[in-house]
């Protein structure tokens, strides 16, 4: 019995490197099974989709939206996302809680599933993010530090790491089930 391959791109818009770190992680675990061929690629980097069976979005959050780019990608390729096994992922502070969580589920992921309502994704998720503070200049290492502060209740120097790398294993994992099952 020959195994047919479902072709998948997984694109994703880092601020940092946070969501590119996480889309790595997917792509690994997805790679896992023979059944699915995954090709991994920053979004500024797609011309064409149409060769894809399924698309994945992975996306940062700023200022409480998906990058531009990540938002622009779905503009651009509304059409045909119609008619492709779509899932999303965001990745941002918010989301190191199950109330933050819930927050990303209300407040962001409608940002797009709104505007294209014909794009019909198969599974969504919502990932605790990181930050390098010595990767900001001092202006957004102070704001930074005040919102995790604000969100957590914890002061932060260095870096703070709120991906829970157990749950993004298990999302990839359930979504690999959800790309051979769905129709």
């Amino acid at each position: 019995m020959s195994l047919i391959a479902i072709n998948i791109l997984l694109t994703y818009s880092s601020g940092y490197g946070a969501t590119r770190e996480i889309s790595d992680e997917i792509g690994k675990v997805l790679s896992e099974d023979p059944a699915l061929k995954v090709d991994l690629k920053p979004i500024d980097d797609i011309q064409e989709i149409s060769a894809y069976d399924a698309i994945i979005v992975g996306t940062s959050i700023r200022a409480d939206r998906p990058l531009a780019n990540t938002r622009d990608f779905f503009a651009l390729n509304r059409d045909i996302l119609t008619t492709k096994k779509v899932a999303l992922f965001m990745v941002c502070l918010t989301a190191s809680t199950e109330e933050g969580q819930e927050k990303v589920r209300k407040n962001y992921f409608p940002q797009i599933t709104e505007k294209y309502p014909s794009i019909k994704l198969i599974s969504t998720a919502a990932f605790g993010g990181k930050v390098d503070f010595d990767k900001l200049n001092p202006v957004m290492q102070n704001l930074v530090r005040r919102v995790i502060l604000e969100k957590t209740g914890k002061p932060s120097n260095g870096s703070f790491d709120a991906r829970d790398w157990a749950k993004i294993h298990d999302w990839a994992k359930e979504l690999a089930y959800r790309l051979k099952h769905s129709e």
